[in-house]
Parts: C-alpha cells; structure tokens; sequence
C-alpha cells in the first residue's frame, strides 16, 4: 500500500484510467465498482506488461486520481507533502507543495486528492483542508481543523479522502461540535456542522448515498459507522464499530476501514 520511492503502472490500469476519468478515490459512485465491460478476468501468466515506472514520489499511501488526461498523486519528502501531477506516459509536469505533511508515526501522505473541473481538494494528516488551483497549485481556500473548528487529531492523522457532491464538500474534522461538516467546495464557508456521535473521526472516507427519499452521508468515527441527512446534518442513524477491532487503525489497513463503513452501510440500507 506504501508507495515509498516509485509508483509503477501497468498497461491495464492505463487502458482503465484513460476511459474511466475518475476524480475520486474508488471511482465516480464512491464505491470501488468500475463499469466498464469486457476487462481481464485474469492475470496473462507472464503478468502485465510495465510502460513505464516514475521514482521519486517520497512516502504515501494515497491512490492515482485520473482528470483530463493527467494523474494525480500524493507524496510526502522530509516532512513536506506535495501533490504531483503526471502525464498519462509517467512524465512529471507539476509538484505542487501544500505544506507540512504527517510524519509521527508511518509517516507520509494518507489522503487522495478530489478534483472538480479546474480545483483539486486535498486533506493533510495533520487535518489542515486545501482547495488548489489544479493550473498552477494555488491555493484558493484552506481550513485547519485543530484551530479553525474544535476537530482532534488520531495516531495515525487525518485519512480522509474528501467527498464533493455538486459544490457541497463534505468533511470529519473529529470535534464534539464540529464532528461532520459541509462546507461549500468553492468558498469553504459551513453549509452545515453536526454533532454526530461527538467522537474522534477514524481512518475512513464517506459514502453519499442516494435514496428516493433523500441522500445519505456514512461515515465511521471512533466507536460507530453513522449516517447522516446530507442536506442538513441531521443524525439518522448508527451502527456500533469500534475503530481497533474490524477496521484496524494502521494506515495500510486504510482501505480496510472504508470497506467496513460499506459492508455495514448496505445491511443498514437494505434491511
């Protein structure tokens, strides 16, 4: 999961990429499902073929995110995270620096960018919130969770990877008034800030569900997987899930996490 000094793509995940476009970890529903048909049920025995190989992203544990025939990546060198910017062939064409990165413990980047036509949103493991210029790396807007609301950092830092729907940000900076936010994606001004369970955030990234009656935001916190009305905060429900048992607060388990928040959200949903 660490992709400590090179990132290494493969012929099939650029045929996927360069059809699917997606601007956010585990694709356009959130959900890990891809759409597309006819893909590979399984390896070729000599293994995919390697195009090419780009070294010197530093330390991090994000995922490639795929907008306008570029990738986007984040890394973390000494204590600095950057976001690099790549061509679909693997050459660099920008680094931008967004500042101090997470380095107490498994030190590196955690979280994946999301972009939104020309803007690009990113999360530190130090819970400070960026919305960039995806031409030059500016940055238009940033909030801090530990001193802009009441949010508290965990072991491992923030994990989140934020979701966007429309010009609706979403956010867990973890207080006890400001557990779950949104935030408007284009001015970072507070749409609405719930209480949830008043618990830490836990390594996780929400779900936006949508039902015929209203939409859903899931997401896990430190001992409960909740949902939320996503217009207005509202706390509709929760699930007990403490974070040190099915989802295992390392990051390389990151993953894990919010395939727990999932499994748990579609019995929740369902039944």
């Amino acid at each position: 999961m660490s992709k400590l000094f090179s990132f290494i793509l493969f012929s099939l995940a650029l045929t996927i990429s360069a059809s699917a476009q997606s601007t956010h970890w585990r694709g356009p529903a959130g959900n890990g499902i891809y759409p597309d048909k006819n893909l590979l049920k399984e390896w070729p025995a000599e293994g995919p073929a390697m195009l090419w190989h780009f070294d010197g992203l530093g330390k991090g544990f994000s995922s490639p995110v795929f907008s306008s025939d570029r990738i986007y990546l984040t890394g973390t060198i000494d204590d600095q995270g950057f976001i690099y910017v790549l061509s679909m062939d693997g050459k660099l064409e920008a680094k931008y620096p967004y500042g101090k990165e997470f380095i107490e413990s498994w030190p590196g980047a955690r979280s994946s960018v999301t972009i939104v036509g020309d803007l690009l949103y990113m999360e530190s493991g130090y819970g400070s919130l960026f919305c960039m210029s995806t031409k030059d790396g500016s940055i238009k807007w940033k909030k801090e969770f530990l001193t802009d609301y009441d949010g508290k950092n965990i072991t491992w830092g923030f994990t989140e990877t934020v979701v966007i729907d429309k010009d609706v940000l979403y956010c867990t900076p973890g207080g006890k008034v400001n557990n779950v936010m949104a935030l408007n994606r284009l001015t970072g001004e507070t749409i609405w800030s719930s209480t949830g369970k008043e618990e830490l955030s836990a390594y996780c990234t929400p779900l936006l569900i949508e039902l015929p009656a209203r939409k859903l935001l899931v997401t896990m916190t430190a001992n409960d997987i909740i949902g939320l009305d996503a217009a207005s905060g509202k706390l509709l429900w929760s699930h007990p899930q403490t974070n040190e048992g099915l989802c295992m607060p390392i990051p390389r388990f990151m993953p894990m996490a919010v395939s727990c928040a999932s499994a748990v959200t579609d019995r929740v949903v369902r039944n």
